[in-house]
């Protein structure tokens, strides 16, 4: 029988071995977990860590950059962190069939006549054409793609957007990796003192007093349920559909939008608009009654979508769903505002209207250069 000391021995030993392997665990998990850092740098070489968890080793300048799948959504990173001319691939056709993306090429410009990947944001992309750009980076927000992507030989970083707090994570992740650190940061600062401006004039406003509210495309009868249930939330309304699965899209009946009853609606496009005021099946909805039918701006992007814009969106629809307390909230001047400061362009007050009201853009200035 063993000696009461080897017991005591054996159980320090085992409760050594046990911690060594928590803490050999949790060293992995820091290892893995998204970011970049100075000290991972070499002269020609830096080392990051993606949001899928990926080690991925980058130039230690990073000049080309190809976007695949959502690309005006992570184009809009990179015009905001002053990089938009480092882009190498055009946009997908279906955003450029119509003027409503007309913002991307006009703060970056080149973009009108770069080879574009693909044709539509779920198709494939052509290798050959990635290949022959030769790009620094490739940038994608879809997982399956990583692997198709490998065949081309380029360091692939994958960033996420599956909610609000990614986009810190991502911004941070772009910032650092593109020697962009401090617009990145006032992006941040900007990004919490908008949903806290918001925040404090809310304050005091009952459950009961948030409107019940509808994001949604009234042809598709669907809502993309990642950012549309967060942005409601935080602008001070209730969103029907926030007790659906959290991610994805949210599919539904005519029937269920008369249950639901909502209060406001908000559509991306006056098509939109005039489809539902058209339709006899939502004229008994509260939002159609009492006119309060909303289009939501699209500036590089859709703002009820993934976009930098998304302060932005917030501070709109908080003066759609509580005018009383935001009555003096000039949008066209937070929009002006907005894309000088973080996308270099110069707006003028009736452009910046136009944005607000989903019209038709024209004559857009480009965007100052802030490469070194």
């Amino acid at each position: 029988m063993p000696h009461a000391y080897e017991k005591t021995h054996f159980r320090r030993l085992a409760l050594a071995l046990c911690l060594w392997g928590v803490c050999q665990t949790a060293a992995a998990a820091a290892e893995a977990s998204p970011g970049c850092t100075v000290n991972a740098r070499t002269q020609s070489t830096q080392s990051i860590v993606d949001m899928a968890g990926r080690t991925v080793v980058l130039p230690r300048e990073v000049k080309r950059i190809a976007t695949v799948g959502p690309v005006p959504v992570i184009n809009g990173y990179l015009f905001a962190l002053g990089a938009g001319e480092r882009i190498v691939n055009g946009l997908p056709s279906r955003f450029t069939q119509s003027d409503r993306w007309h913002l991307q090429t006009a703060i970056a410009p080149h973009l009108a006549g770069q080879p574009v990947l693909q044709g539509q944001t779920g198709s494939d992309v052509s290798l050959e054409v990635l290949v022959k750009l030769a790009p620094d980076m490739v940038i994608t927000m879809e997982t399956p793609r990583i692997k198709t992507l490998a065949a081309a030989k380029a360091p692939i970083v994958y960033l996420e957007w599956g909610n609000a707090a990614d986009i810190r994570r991502n911004m941070a992740l772009l910032g650092c990796v593109l020697d962009r650190t401090a617009m990145s940061e006032a992006y941040l600062r900007y990004f919490d003192a908008t949903l806290a401006r918001v925040r404090a004039a809310l304050a005091g406003v009952a459950p009961a007093d948030r409107p019940r509210v509808l994001y949604f495309n009234p042809h598709t009868m669907t809502t993309p349920l990642a950012i549309a249930n967060w942005w409601i939330e935080e602008a001070g309304g209730r969103s029907v559909t926030a007790a659906m699965a959290r991610g994805g899209t949210a599919h539904y009946s005519h029937e269920q939008v008369l249950l639901w009853n909502p209060q406001v609606l908000i559509v991306s496009s006056p098509e939109q608009a005039t489809a539902i005021l058209r339709d006899e099946r939502f004229a008994r909805i509260d939002a159609v009654r009492h006119a309060r039918v909303h289009v939501m701006p699209t500036g590089i992007h859709s703002w009820g979508q993934r976009t930098v814009e998304q302060p932005l969106s917030v501070l709109w629809a908080a003066q759609r769903f509580h005018p009383e307390r935001f009555a003096r909230l000039d949008m066209a001047g937070e929009v002006r505002a907005f894309y000088r400061d973080f996308f270099g362009s110069e707006l003028s007050s009736a452009q910046a209207r136009e944005i607000l009201e989903g019209a038709s853009r024209d004559g857009m200035p480009g965007r100052r250069s802030n490469e070194k």
